[in-house]
Parts: C-alpha cells; sequence; structure tokens
C-alpha cells in the first residue's frame, strides 16, 4: 500500500487542563497539599477540513457503572470534544454526557508512564521519604489525566504524533513566546517575576500501546466495549513538551522569594543546584531536556530508591525552532491494525474499518524543576498534531 501522511487536524487535540494546585520545594519539587484544587477546562478536538480517519475518546469512570464507553467518532470540523462533557451511549442505549474529570484532584506523581506512582512523603508532604521504599499506586483522573484515543480508517495505518504537537502556559499565545517571564508576566508569582503558569514545564505526556496477546479472541468489537489493562512494557512515547524552562530556587528550596525561571533553555545548558535545609544536596549537569523519575518500583531488596534518569528510546522532547516550542519531529503512537467483521463472516469486507486504541496519560512528574509551590495555581494546555502514514 502507498504510505502517505495526512495531518488530522490543524492545531490537533487540544487537552486544556486548569491545574490549582500548591507544591512545597524539597530535595526534589513535590507539592503538598492534602487537597488541590482543579479546574480544568478539558480536552477540545478541532478538525481543519476532514481527514482519512475518524477518531473518538475511550473512557470508563464510576458515573459510567465503570462500563467501558466512547463518544461517537468523528472527523468534522464542527465538533468538539471535552473532557468535563463526554457524550456515549451505554449499553442499555441511554445517551448521557459524562464528565471525566469529576474526581480529579491533581498532585504530582513519578514515573515512566506505564507505571506512575506518589512515594511515600514526610511528614507535611515536605518532601520524599528516602527511608521507605514504599509507594502507592497513582489514580487515573484522580491524580493524573488519563484516557483512550481510538482511531479507525478504511485502511490500516500507523498514526504518529507530529511535528506542530505543542504545550503551552495559559498566558503564552505560541509556546516559548516569552510571556512566562519577567515583573509584568500574567498571572505572576509571588516568588519572582515569572508567571505560575511555567508549570507547563513539569508536564509530562504517555502513549501506552496495549499488549492483547494473551487474548487470541481480541477484536474490535472487544477493543470498542471493553476497557484494556495490559499495557507493553514500555511507552510508545513518553513525551517532554517544554524542555525549554528551568525553575531555579537559588539554592534555597525554602524561600518563598527570590527565584528565578529560565527560559529558551538549551539542550546542552547545565546548572548546579543545592537544596536549603538540613539535607543538603547538590545535582550537577541537570539538563530538562531528559525525563527523570523516582524509581521505588525498580529497586531491588536491600537498595535505596533513587532518581533515575530515563534515556530510552521512548523519550521525546521538544525542541526550539525559531523562538517556537514544538514537538518538531514525528513519532508513531498508534497501529490501526484491529479489522473489522460487523457481518461476522469471518473476513473482512471493503466497507469495514481498521481500529486501534492507544492510552493516553497526563500527569505532573514530581521530581522535575517546575514542580513546586511558587507555581500554584498555574495554567496550561496541550496540543497534539496526529498524522497517517
Amino acid at each position: 500500500m502507498k504510505q502517505t501522511r495526512h495531518s488530522l487536524m490543524a492545531k490537533g487535540i487540544i487537552v486544556l487542563l486548569s491545574l490549582l494546585v500548591l507544591a512545597f520545594a524539597f530535595t526534589f519539587g513535590w507539592y503538598t497539599t492534602a487537597n488541590p484544587r482543579a479546574d480544568a477546562g478539558g480536552l477540545n478536538v478541532n478538525v481543519k477540513g476532514t481527514a482519512d480517519f475518524d477518531y473518538a475518546i475511550g473512557f470508563c469512570t464510576p458515573a459510567t457503572g465503570y462500563e467501558y464507553l466512547h463518544t461517537a467518532f468523528t472527523n468534522s470540523a464542527d465538533m468538539t470534544l471535552n473532557l468535563k462533557e463526554l457524550t456515549a451511549t451505554n449499553s442499555n442505549n441511554v445517551t448521557e454526557t459524562y464528565d471525566l474529570l469529576y474526581d480529579y484532584k491533581p498532585i504530582d506523581v513519578t514515573g515512566n508512564g506505564v507505571k506512575l506512582i506518589r512515594p511515600a512523603m514526610s511528614y507535611g508532604n515536605w518532601s520524599v521519604n528516602t527511608a521507605s521504599n514504599n509507594y502507592s499506586n497513582a489514580e487515573a483522573n484522580v491524580q493524573y489525566i488519563s484516557f483512550d484515543l481510538i482511531v479507525r480508517a478504511k485502511n490500516a495505518c500507523t498514526v504518529s504524533l507530529d511535528a506542530n504537537s505543542y504545550a503551552k502556559g495559559n498566558c503564552e499565545n505560541a509556546p516559548g513566546d516569552g510571556t512566562l517571564s519577567g515583573a509584568n508576566a500574567p498571572n505572576k508569582s509571588t516568588y519572582g517575576n515569572f508567571s505560575r503558569d511555567a508549570i507547563v514545564g513539569a508536564v509530562r505526556v504517555a502513549f501506552l500501546d496495549y499488549d492483547n496477546s494473551g487474548d487470541p479472541s481480541f477484536n474490535s468489537q472487544k477493543l470498542l466495549t471493553e476497557e484494556q489493562n495490559t499495557y507493553e512494557s514500555e511507552p510508545a512515547l513518553l513525551w517532554v513538551p517544554r524542555p525549554d524552562l528551568y525553575l531555579n530556587n537559588g539554592g534555597n528550596d525554602l524561600a518563598t522569594t527570590g527565584w528565578m525561571l529560565a527560559t529558551g533553555v538549551l539542550p546542552s545548558t547545565t546548572y548546579t543546584r543545592v537544596s536549603g535545609g538540613a539535607d543538603t544536596h547538590t545535582e550537577t549537569g541537570y539538563s530538562t531536556y531528559k525525563h527523570q523519575y523516582y524509581n521505588i518500583f525498580e529497586v531491588g531488596q536491600g537498595e535505596t530508591a533513587t532518581t533515575v534518569i530515563d534515556n530510552s528510546d521512548y523519550v521525546k522532547t521538544s525542541s526550539i525552532d525559531n523562538n517556537r516550542v514544538k514537538f518538531n519531529q514525528i513519532s508513531p503512537i498508534l497501529r490501526v491494525v484491529i479489522p473489522e467483521d460487523s457481518n461476522n463472516n469471518g473476513q473482512h469486507d471493503a466497507n469495514e474499518y481498521y481500529y486501534g486504541k492507544v492510552r493516553i496519560r497526563i500527569w505532573l512528574e514530581g521530581t522535575d524543576s517546575e514542580s513546586r509551590r511558587a507555581l500554584t495555581d498555574g495554567k496550561f494546555s496541550i496540543s497534539f498534531d496526529l498524522s497517517t502514514h
């Protein structure tokens, strides 16, 4: 089959997250509020023209009675989907509107996307309790955002995250336009001359491919009606969308003034950080262009959990191009290869579709330098530009 690329949309799938979160800085930048608030605008999907494939959002919540549902498929330029207003029809043929983020209370977590955890914290959640290897599994759509992107097409294909994908602070007209820093920055932090919307620097996005090899009866009907919970051992893609930002506390995590936000950070930039308090910690060669996480779930008996740098091939970062920060590459996230057999005749007919599904997870990485109380009330949005091959 001829391989072609088709842009799904001009601005892609836009995830609008208004995060009202409180962070307390220590050796790592962990949030501490027990009840962080969230005002999440949701997921808006806009298509410019029509695409050669259709898409829907799959989800399962207490409000659905834990029945796995999906929105209607669309590629319409007029269709808008919102995570707080997802309309779907259940197995009783009742159509209702659901709020995927009803229980969402964002708090920073850590991991590689396949595994997301909240480590044991010291009293008051001021820091990670490094003396303990205990942790709790992070809760989907409570502590982080999670949903499925379902794609169908008349021809088997691969869907990729394309070059124009980006994340931006709410005050930015374009990612990297300079409005996040300065004395007059919108939504200004009390800790320094920068916007709280720089919280976008701590955002991580993972695309998880499903592993259904253990189910020989898996087909397009199961894909649409059953929630899969078995993933490949590694993400198809772990995206660090804003590596151009670095929040510097001047060596004192307990300070409430004098913080600085570095913008336009390049991959070659390194820092030395010294955290204040009794536990002095030096971190050299710190790079915002690498994903790191607290690896409690990977330590062996007798070993101590540490923060590790994930240099896996699946980790991709955005880059700076003409003072704008975008993905600037193409990375496969989803294979649309499950044939439909709506007639139950044992074959795929010409008028039937191929299907594919990928789990998308969006979280605030607790080990990131932007996971700080200095960025309380920060807001950001994410735009996915998708293409088929």
